[in-house]
This record gives structure tokens, C-alpha cells and sequence, in this order.
């Protein structure tokens, strides 16, 4: 139920979630964007309002920095680099 997209320097991971109380995504989908460079991405989307300063996530467990937001149609969208 997850699935990782590679095409040149596009990377996509895709992840279906079952919408029950032990996975609660409310219907929606979850995709991750693999980028370099997160933080000037990171501020354009603070700048919008898209999210908060204190969503950018460093030094994950998964050895990744991180942000994520819900789209208009309550997708788990989430940008990531490896540290």
C-alpha cells in the first residue's frame, strides 16, 4: 500500500490509507515529494499561509527534514529531502 515513483529527478512516493479509526485520513491520499534544497520551498509556502513556521520538520527518525499540509480535497501532502 505504498508505492515510490521514480522519473529522472522526480521522485513520488504514494501511500493509500484505509480511512478507519486506526488510520484516519478521512478518505483522502497521502503523496510525498522528494525535493533538495526544502528550505526556500519551505518559506514560499509560509509566505502563502499554505502552513507554519513550526511545521518544517528536521532530523526525522526516516533520516528526512519535512513539511506537510491537507489539501482542498483533504490530501496528506508532504515535501521532503534526506538530511
Amino acid at each position: 500500500m505504498y508505492a515510490v515513483l521514480y522519473r529522472e529527478q522526480l521522485v513520488l512516493h504514494l501511500q493509500w490509507h484505509a480511512d478507519t479509526d486506526d488510520d484516519p485520513l478521512f478518505g483522502g491520499s497521502v503523496i510525498r515529494i522528494h525535493t533538495e534544497n526544502i528550505e526556500p520551498l519551505f518559506n514560499e509556502f509560509v509566505q502563502r499561509g499554505t502552513v507554519t513556521p513550526e511545521l518544517l520538520r528536521r532530523n526525522t527518525p526516516w533520516q528526512t527534514h519535512e513539511f506537510g499540509f491537507f489539501d482542498l480535497n483533504k490530501n496528506a501532502i508532504f515535501v521532503m529531502e534526506d538530511c
